[in-house]
Parts: structure tokens; sequence; C-alpha cells
């Protein structure tokens, strides 16, 4: 009986421990643009981000952020309809696949999560942002970049990693006190954030790119993941093997 309890604990842990998804896009479900753009907001609809039904990483489809005659143009955004924050039991983790066609100093183009005074995209002020991406300022440009606008470390940085003109999985766990970016799984930088701020919108991106390389996102994932179980179960399975 008592390994039958222990086995239902197990199992009861397991279901509670599930990501939380925020929001999740592998892009393939859209049948044309318009479908796209009826779930995303385009910040600059003469010159939108555009949905590529040729190229993707899971499937056939991704979205494109090619060269633009003018700066501040493509870029869309979704907003949640919650605020969400991130803890050290509880990381917010933003995920994305990435791939260039060239590796050229000029590139910018990210993705964001951002955090509003009010309930969403440009709604009040801005209190807190961070991406990953390509950007052209402040870095060293033959690196991924990542940016945080709170705390002691705000500002662009560069990762250890080398752009690639391979499909690049980049990943950051959000927690109380720190920021954790991921390149194809592996723990690349880690920052300090500011303050407690919580989050509203995703960004993708920049509007500021007329020249450098073009640009394909695909299976973006914004959720909340709980602590690792791993030690609990380990700590319940001892205990059965004892009874």
């Amino acid at each position: 009986m008592r390994k039958l309890v222990v086995l239902a604990l197990v199992m009861g842990f397991v279901g509670v421990a599930s990501a939380q998804v925020i929001w999740a896009d592998d892009f393939d479900g859209y049948a044309d643009q318009a479908a796209m753009d009826a779930v995303y907001t385009q910040a600059y609809p003469a010159a939108p981000a555009l949905l590529d039904q040729t190229k993707g990483f899971s499937d056939g489809q991704s979205v494109h952020f090619g060269q633009p005659t003018v700066n501040y143009t493509e870029k869309m955004y979704k907003n949640f309809g919650q605020e969400v924050d991130g803890t050290d039991a509880a990381p917010l983790k933003v995920e994305f696949m990435v791939d260039l066609d060239t590796i050229i100093w000029s590139t910018r183009q990210y993705i964001e999560l951002r955090g509003y005074l009010g309930a969403g995209y440009a709604d009040g002020a801005l209190e807190d942002l961070f991406a990953q991406g390509f950007t052209s300022s402040g870095v060293d440009t033959a690196k991924v970049s990542g940016r945080l606008i709170g705390g002691p470390e705000a500002g662009w940085f560069s990762y250890n990693a080398d752009k690639s003109l391979d499909w690049m999985k980049l990943t950051m766990l959000v927690k109380s006190t720190t920021v954790e970016y991921y390149v194809n799984d592996v723990l690349d930088t880690t920052k300090t954030r500011g303050g407690a701020v919580t989050y509203d919108c995703i960004v993708i991106g920049s509007g500021l790119s007329s020249a450098g390389a073009d640009v394909w996102f695909d299976d973006l994932v914004v959720e909340i993941i709980p602590e690792p179980a791993s030690l609990m179960l380990l700590g319940l399975l001892a205990l059965i093997r004892r009874r």
C-alpha cells in the first residue's frame, strides 16, 4: 500500500511540474501572410515581417526578415494577455531557432521579451526588456548578441558563441536576479537583471535594419518551467525501494 501511495505522489508531482506555456508558435499553421497578421500586430504594416512558406526549421514555414530599403520597418509583436515573470524555482524561458544567410557585421535582428507599465506593447512606459539575436551596436559582430536594459549590466553584450549559417537554438532563462543565455542548449552567458518587473509581450524583429543578412526565426516558445523534479523523484523512488 505504501508503495502505491508513494508512486501516486511521484505521478502527481510530475503532473504539477509540467511547464506553463505562455506563447508558442512554429509558424507552420498559417495559410498565408494575412493569417499570420491576424495573430501578430505588425509595427509597420507597410513593410511587415514576412511569413516564409518555403523555409523552416521544424517544417516548411518560418518568419523572415529581409533587407528593407529604409530603417524602422519589419517588426511584429504579440501581447500575452497576462503579466509573467521568472524565479529561481520557476524560470521564464524564451527560446527559438534562428538562421542567417550571410555572416555580416551589420545584421540587426532579434527577439525581445518586453514589460510595459500597462498591459502590453507600448502601453505606458517600457519598464524592462531582454533580447537575443544579432546586433551591430557596440558588440563583437562575429558573435551572437544579447541585451538587457535594467540592472548593473544593462546594455548590449556579445555571447561567447560565434554566428553560424546553420540553424541555432537561442534560449534565455529569466530567474529571480539573473538571466541565463544559452546557445544550442549550452549555457553561454549569465547576466544580472534589474529589479522585479513583469513581462507582457514578445517582439519579433528589430525594426532597425536596412542592411545585413536575411534572418529567419522559427519554433518560438515562451513558458514558465518549474524547478527540476529530479531530486524529489530520486528521494521518492529511494523511499519505495526501502519499503
